[in-house]
């Protein structure tokens, strides 16, 4: 695999390569080391030579990843085992990992182009935070209370490479600890030192209503940015993008062109992003997404709702195609924004984030969080 493998981690780093050959080269890696994929396709009648194009790769339903060991390595040669987070499933999903490198390469660019340096599509702001010298509050659970949490070893990854001395999470057991995390809000507020918050919606919607609860508002310093993940609803309620960002400047003071939306799950390696109170998502160079008719099993036409498949080059260790139970469609000619013509630009023109497939299973990182509205 050397060649493929010193490409592959080259264009996580750089976002220099060419999908569509890396694509292909990756999907016969895959089709030869990973056997029940390799029984997958063949199920449906699709051997190596049947595959032209990246979008001709066969996708995983992510259900696969419940009942089947996906991976092009013997699983006890993994480095980390990542299981999903609903509550309602008897049997979560896992993906096994063999290396670190391709998650944590893809991870670092996104975060630190999004994130960090917010350019990503969308309003850009001068104010960019000194990397090193500001403070994450991270609303996540810390990686030693849920090991097999990608959300959580995601959060310590970043902290370690890029939040300032006094990082720390804010749940323990289980829960939120909201005063403790106004108390630190508040003290960044009169020090004036900007702050970047890291977590769930769920874990940001039980602050907000903290704060209604106790009267309480800031005005986080310039520079001051919010990510958070998991999605908007969840059993007990749910809310918009644009309450959600609203809140945000209301409680926290943090303008919506700093409010990043990032999805993710536990089977990709790769993560996508948004900006303010849009659902419009945008993945990294190495990754293609395609809305799919869930009656024909070919691509939506424009302006269609329709399932997303994704295709990620950083899932070298499993399989890089995964047709998921999340709805979408493609964005209109207006939203798409203009070829990136550098390798850390979007691949393809994203897509509109609508929500779960009503048939899926409730699952997600918001999920966990569940006990942050009791």
């Amino acid at each position: 695999m050397g060649n493929l493998e010193l490409a592959i981690k080259r264009f996580l780093r750089t976002g220099e390569g060419a999908f569509d050959d890396l694509s292909l080269e990756l999907f016969q890696y895959q089709f030869a080391r990973n056997l029940p994929y390799q029984a997958y396709c063949r199920s449906q009648g699709i051997g190596i030579g049947d595959v032209r194009r990246w979008q001709d790769i066969p996708a995983v339903p992510v259900q696969a990843f419940k009942s089947a060991e996906l991976a092009t390595f013997p699983i006890g040669q993994a480095a980390a085992v990542f299981e999903s987070s609903g509550t309602t499933q008897k049997t979560p999903s896992r993906h096994y990992l063999r290396t670190l490198v391709y998650y944590e390469a893809s991870l670092k660019t996104s975060f630190e182009n999004w994130v960090l340096n917010m350019t990503g599509s969308g309003p850009k702001n001068d104010q960019v935070a000194p990397l090193g010298q500001t403070p994450f509050l991270i609303l996540t659970s810390p990686p030693s209370e849920v090991p097999h949490s990608s959300l959580s070893w995601m959060m310590d990854v970043v902290k370690r490479r890029w939040g300032a001395q006094g990082s720390q999470y804010f749940v323990r057991q289980g829960r939120l600890d909201e005063l403790w995390l106004a108390t630190m809000i508040a003290k960044m507020q009169a020090s004036g030192t900007s702050a970047i918050l890291l977590g769930t919606t769920i874990a940001y919607q039980a602050l907000f209503e903290y704060c209604r609860k106790a009267g309480r508002r800031f005005v986080l310093p310039i520079g001051s940015r919010l990510m958070d993940t998991g999605g908007m609803k969840t059993h007990k309620r749910e809310t918009s993008r644009p309450d959600f960002v609203r809140q945000a400047g209301e409680f926290l003071g943090i303008p919506e062109d700093h409010c990043i939306n990032e999805y993710g799950m536990c089977e990709m390696s790769s993560q996508f992003y948004g900006k303010g109170s849009s659902t419009h998502l945008e993945g990294p160079a190495w990754v293609r997404t395609l809305v799919i008719n869930p009656s024909t099993g070919r691509e939506a036409v424009e302006g269609e709702i329709g399932l997303l498949r994704h295709f990620d080059l950083a899932n070298v260790d499993s399989v890089m195609a995964i047709q998921t139970e999340d709805i979408g469609m493609k964005p209109s000619p207006g939203l798409r924004p203009p070829t990136p013509s550098g390798g850390r630009g979007a691949g393809g023109e994203g897509f509109i984030l609508i929500g779960r497939a009503p048939e899926a299973d409730v699952k997600g990182c918001s999920i966990s969080a569940e006990a942050f509205l009791r």
